[in-house]
Protein backbone atom coordinates (compact mmCIF):
# COMPACT_ATOMS: atom_id res chain seq x y z
CA UNK A 1 0.00 0.00 0.00
CA UNK A 2 3.24 2.29 0.65
CA UNK A 3 5.02 1.85 -2.43
CA UNK A 4 1.28 1.82 -4.05
CA UNK A 5 1.09 5.31 -2.88
CA UNK A 6 4.77 6.30 -3.72
CA UNK A 7 4.56 5.70 -6.49
CA UNK A 8 1.51 7.96 -7.29
CA UNK A 9 3.35 10.87 -6.21
CA UNK A 10 5.95 10.30 -8.05
CA UNK A 11 3.17 10.12 -11.01
CA UNK A 12 1.83 12.87 -9.84
CA UNK A 13 5.26 15.05 -9.79
CA UNK A 14 6.29 13.71 -12.89
CA UNK A 15 3.09 14.88 -14.44
CA UNK A 16 3.68 18.29 -13.35
CA UNK A 17 6.68 18.84 -14.74
CA UNK A 18 5.72 17.27 -17.97
CA UNK A 19 2.64 19.72 -18.08
CA UNK A 20 5.26 22.74 -17.13
CA UNK A 21 5.50 25.22 -20.83
CA UNK A 22 8.85 24.61 -22.13
CA UNK A 23 8.97 28.69 -22.38
CA UNK A 24 8.46 28.95 -18.13
CA UNK A 25 11.34 26.53 -18.12
CA UNK A 26 13.72 28.85 -19.91
CA UNK A 27 12.44 31.75 -18.22
CA UNK A 28 13.29 30.16 -14.95
CA UNK A 29 17.04 29.79 -15.91
CA UNK A 30 16.96 33.00 -17.62
CA UNK A 31 16.58 34.97 -14.65
CA UNK A 32 17.46 38.77 -14.85
CA UNK A 33 21.01 39.69 -13.15
CA UNK A 34 22.74 42.87 -12.68
CA UNK A 35 25.01 43.57 -15.51
CA UNK A 36 27.53 46.13 -15.08
CA UNK A 37 29.27 48.39 -18.71
CA UNK A 38 32.46 49.93 -18.04
CA UNK A 39 33.18 52.44 -21.07
CA UNK A 40 36.86 53.94 -22.50
CA UNK A 41 38.36 55.73 -24.96
CA UNK A 42 39.59 53.34 -27.83
CA UNK A 43 43.08 52.88 -27.64
CA UNK A 44 43.39 54.29 -24.37
CA UNK A 45 43.00 53.95 -20.73
CA UNK A 46 40.74 57.25 -20.03
CA UNK A 47 37.64 56.02 -18.59
CA UNK A 48 34.36 58.03 -20.71
CA UNK A 49 32.17 59.94 -17.76
CA UNK A 50 28.91 61.21 -18.02
CA UNK A 51 28.10 59.11 -21.41
CA UNK A 52 24.06 58.39 -21.23
CA UNK A 53 23.89 54.69 -21.78
CA UNK A 54 20.77 53.08 -23.26
CA UNK A 55 20.30 49.01 -23.58
CA UNK A 56 17.92 47.29 -26.59
CA UNK A 57 16.58 51.25 -27.40
CA UNK A 58 14.04 51.01 -24.54
CA UNK A 59 15.92 50.47 -21.18
CA UNK A 60 17.42 53.93 -19.82
CA UNK A 61 20.51 52.98 -17.71
CA UNK A 62 21.81 56.96 -16.71
CA UNK A 63 25.22 57.69 -17.08
CA UNK A 64 28.64 56.66 -16.53
CA UNK A 65 30.75 56.93 -13.19
CA UNK A 66 34.39 58.50 -12.48
CA UNK A 67 35.09 55.04 -13.14
CA UNK A 68 33.22 54.70 -16.80
CA UNK A 69 30.62 52.47 -15.68
CA UNK A 70 27.21 51.83 -14.91
CA UNK A 71 25.21 49.18 -13.58
CA UNK A 72 21.97 47.78 -14.97
CA UNK A 73 20.66 46.13 -11.71
CA UNK A 74 18.37 43.50 -13.53
CA UNK A 75 18.90 42.02 -17.44
CA UNK A 76 17.63 39.09 -18.83
CA UNK A 77 20.09 36.82 -19.85
CA UNK A 78 20.69 36.58 -23.82
CA UNK A 79 21.66 38.92 -26.57
CA UNK A 80 21.35 42.86 -26.12
CA UNK A 81 22.49 46.31 -27.68
CA UNK A 82 24.44 48.83 -25.55
CA UNK A 83 24.09 52.77 -27.19
CA UNK A 84 26.23 55.40 -25.78
CA UNK A 85 26.28 59.28 -26.31
CA UNK A 86 29.05 60.93 -24.52
CA UNK A 87 30.40 64.57 -25.70
CA UNK A 88 33.93 64.15 -28.05
CA UNK A 89 33.14 60.78 -28.97
CA UNK A 90 31.41 59.52 -31.80
CA UNK A 91 27.77 57.65 -31.83
CA UNK A 92 28.16 54.09 -30.80
CA UNK A 93 26.31 50.77 -30.87
CA UNK A 94 27.30 47.18 -29.57
CA UNK A 95 26.42 44.08 -29.14
CA UNK A 96 26.47 42.06 -26.23
CA UNK A 97 25.57 38.67 -24.56
CA UNK A 98 24.83 38.20 -20.91
CA UNK A 99 24.47 34.89 -18.92
CA UNK A 100 25.72 33.08 -15.60
CA UNK A 101 28.99 32.80 -16.66
CA UNK A 102 29.56 36.22 -18.44
CA UNK A 103 32.82 38.22 -15.88
CA UNK A 104 32.11 41.60 -15.73
CA UNK A 105 32.06 44.60 -15.72
CA UNK A 106 32.00 44.11 -19.72
CA UNK A 107 34.59 46.28 -21.60
CA UNK A 108 33.59 48.71 -24.38
CA UNK A 109 35.70 51.21 -26.38
CA UNK A 110 34.65 54.33 -28.22
CA UNK A 111 36.53 56.10 -30.81
CA UNK A 112 36.61 59.89 -29.72
CA UNK A 113 35.38 62.58 -32.27
CA UNK A 114 38.28 64.06 -34.31
CA UNK A 115 37.06 67.36 -35.23
CA UNK A 116 38.54 68.86 -38.62
CA UNK A 117 41.26 71.65 -38.15
CA UNK A 118 39.78 74.76 -39.07
CA UNK A 119 41.78 76.89 -41.87
CA UNK A 120 43.83 79.84 -40.27
CA UNK A 121 44.90 82.90 -42.34
CA UNK A 122 42.88 82.00 -45.07
CA UNK A 123 42.95 85.18 -47.64
CA UNK A 124 40.21 85.89 -49.27
CA UNK A 125 39.99 87.43 -52.46
CA UNK A 126 39.95 91.24 -50.88
CA UNK A 127 43.13 90.38 -48.86
CA UNK A 128 44.59 88.78 -51.41
CA UNK A 129 43.71 91.58 -53.96
CA UNK A 130 46.12 94.12 -50.90
CA UNK A 131 42.42 95.29 -49.76
CA UNK A 132 43.02 94.70 -46.04
CA UNK A 133 47.19 96.14 -46.76
CA UNK A 134 45.60 99.39 -47.82
CA UNK A 135 43.20 99.86 -45.40
CA UNK A 136 46.23 99.26 -42.67
CA UNK A 137 47.73 102.42 -44.33
CA UNK A 138 44.83 104.66 -43.65
CA UNK A 139 44.94 106.59 -46.63
CA UNK A 140 41.85 106.34 -48.20
CA UNK A 141 38.49 105.56 -46.95
CA UNK A 142 37.79 102.06 -46.98
CA UNK A 143 34.44 100.71 -46.72
CA UNK A 144 34.03 96.71 -46.02
CA UNK A 145 31.23 93.99 -46.54
CA UNK A 146 29.51 94.67 -43.82
CA UNK A 147 29.18 98.33 -44.07
CA UNK A 148 28.18 98.24 -47.02
CA UNK A 149 25.27 95.76 -46.16
CA UNK A 150 24.07 97.75 -43.67
CA UNK A 151 23.90 100.72 -46.25
CA UNK A 152 20.67 99.81 -46.94
CA UNK A 153 21.54 99.44 -50.58
CA UNK A 154 21.94 103.34 -51.48
CA UNK A 155 23.67 104.26 -55.00
CA UNK A 156 27.72 104.46 -54.35
CA UNK A 157 27.61 107.83 -55.16
CA UNK A 158 25.24 108.43 -52.02
CA UNK A 159 27.52 106.61 -49.97
CA UNK A 160 30.78 108.20 -51.34
CA UNK A 161 29.34 111.78 -51.00
CA UNK A 162 27.56 111.67 -47.52
CA UNK A 163 30.10 108.76 -45.84
CA UNK A 164 33.76 109.44 -47.44
CA UNK A 165 32.97 113.40 -48.72
CA UNK A 166 33.88 112.43 -52.02
CA UNK A 167 33.36 115.12 -54.77
CA UNK A 168 30.43 113.83 -57.09
CA UNK A 169 29.81 115.44 -60.27
CA UNK A 170 27.31 114.67 -63.30
CA UNK A 171 28.14 113.59 -66.09
CA UNK A 172 27.13 114.45 -70.20
CA UNK A 173 24.05 112.12 -69.35
CA UNK A 174 23.53 112.72 -66.02
CA UNK A 175 25.94 110.03 -64.63
CA UNK A 176 27.53 110.21 -61.41
CA UNK A 177 31.03 110.54 -61.12
CA UNK A 178 33.97 111.11 -58.55
CA UNK A 179 36.30 113.94 -59.25
CA UNK A 180 39.04 116.08 -57.28
CA UNK A 181 37.83 118.97 -55.17
CA UNK A 182 37.71 122.02 -56.51
CA UNK A 183 38.53 120.71 -59.99
CA UNK A 184 34.71 118.47 -61.67
CA UNK A 185 36.83 118.15 -64.79
CA UNK A 186 39.23 115.84 -63.06
CA UNK A 187 37.51 112.16 -63.01
CA UNK A 188 39.10 109.74 -60.61
CA UNK A 189 40.63 106.62 -62.08
CA UNK A 190 38.17 103.75 -61.24
CA UNK A 191 39.31 100.22 -60.75
CA UNK A 192 36.69 97.23 -60.76
CA UNK A 193 37.75 93.89 -58.98
CA UNK A 194 41.51 94.78 -59.80
CA UNK A 195 40.71 96.03 -63.24
CA UNK A 196 41.33 99.61 -64.42
CA UNK A 197 38.54 100.45 -66.05
CA UNK A 198 38.76 104.21 -66.16
CA UNK A 199 40.68 106.00 -67.54
CA UNK A 200 40.90 103.69 -70.57
CA UNK A 201 40.87 104.41 -74.08
CA UNK A 202 37.46 106.76 -74.66
CA UNK A 203 35.69 105.38 -71.61
CA UNK A 204 33.74 107.05 -69.57
CA UNK A 205 34.08 106.41 -65.58
CA UNK A 206 31.03 103.59 -64.29
CA UNK A 207 27.94 105.91 -63.82
CA UNK A 208 27.83 105.57 -59.69
CA UNK A 209 23.93 105.41 -59.37
CA UNK A 210 23.48 102.93 -60.73
CA UNK A 211 25.82 100.92 -58.57
CA UNK A 212 24.27 99.85 -55.20
CA UNK A 213 26.05 98.80 -52.28
CA UNK A 214 24.33 95.61 -51.50
CA UNK A 215 25.98 94.28 -54.51
CA UNK A 216 29.45 95.31 -53.30
CA UNK A 217 32.36 93.43 -51.01
CA UNK A 218 34.35 96.51 -50.76
CA UNK A 219 34.66 99.56 -51.54
CA UNK A 220 37.94 101.99 -51.51
CA UNK A 221 38.26 106.00 -52.11
CA UNK A 222 41.07 107.58 -52.37
CA UNK A 223 41.35 111.66 -52.87
CA UNK A 224 44.71 111.57 -53.65
CA UNK A 225 45.67 108.94 -56.37
CA UNK A 226 47.51 106.16 -54.64
CA UNK A 227 51.13 105.29 -55.45
CA UNK A 228 49.98 101.71 -57.28
CA UNK A 229 47.81 103.33 -59.65
CA UNK A 230 50.14 106.54 -60.52
CA UNK A 231 49.35 105.91 -63.85
CA UNK A 232 45.91 106.61 -63.84
CA UNK A 233 46.30 110.09 -62.93
CA UNK A 234 46.09 112.53 -60.15
CA UNK A 235 42.23 113.12 -59.43
CA UNK A 236 42.04 110.44 -56.98
CA UNK A 237 40.82 106.63 -57.24
CA UNK A 238 37.57 104.72 -56.61
CA UNK A 239 38.18 100.71 -56.13
CA UNK A 240 34.69 98.83 -56.46
CA UNK A 241 35.12 95.19 -55.55
CA UNK A 242 31.73 93.08 -56.36
CA UNK A 243 30.29 89.83 -54.50
CA UNK A 244 31.07 86.96 -56.31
Amino acid sequence: MKLRNALSLALVAAGMVLATPAHEVQAQDAAPRPVKLRFRKAGDTTVIKGAVISIDHTIEAGTTDSLGMVTIPELEDGGHIVEAVAKGYQAFFDNFTVGPNTPMPLEFEILAYVEAPKPKGVATELTLAGFDVRRAKAQGKFFTAAQLKAADGRPLSNLLKVDAGANIVAGPNNESFVAAKGNPTCRAAVVRDGLRVYPYESALPPDLDKIFTDYLAGVEFYPTTPADLKDGGTCGAVYIWFLK
